[in-house]
């Protein structure tokens, strides 16, 4: 696992964090400019956090940049967003943020994940997720 520190989301985090995000997108995303992308990850991130929401970020103490990140609504018990640099994937950060979500979610969390994202389905249930209604969302309850 990458030595991790997990800090709330500060403005600096910003470039980061829109990186991240920007690379997990896939094909379905809409097509964009290069900084449109930043622009719309930025109003985003602003929007999500003036509704309650916060951002979790996990800073690699070896290299100083965002590994990941999670963002979340621990009042409404919602994940809205979690990602993983490609160089930290596999090593545990994802888990790692979950993990700081749950704790500061105690009544539970419920993540849209799309039914084709195998990948994240096999995760989520990893993680104590299971499938809620057939709407494609997981929800965990301690």
């Amino acid at each position: 696992m990458h030595d991790v520190h997990l800090h709330t989301f500060l403005r600096p985090d910003h470039w980061d964090v829109a990186d991240i995000w920007i690379a997990s997108w896939d094909t379905s995303q809409p097509l964009m400019k290069h900084m449109a992308k930043f622009d719309w990850v930025f109003h985003q991130l602003e929007a999500m956090h003036e509704t309650g929401a916060m951002t979790v970020c996990a800073l690699n103490k070896r290299t100083g940049g965002i590994a990941g990140f999670a963002t979340f609504d621990p009042a409404r018990g919602v994940l809205l967003r979690i990602a993983v640099a490609a160089t930290a994937r596999g090593a545990g950060v994802a888990n790692t943020l979950l993990d700081r979500a749950k704790h500061l979610s105690p009544a539970g969390l419920t993540a849209d994940v799309p039914p084709d994202n195998k990948r994240a389905i096999r995760f989520f249930a990893r993680e104590g997720f299971v499938p809620r209604d057939g709407s494609g969302a997981m929800e965990w309850r301690e």
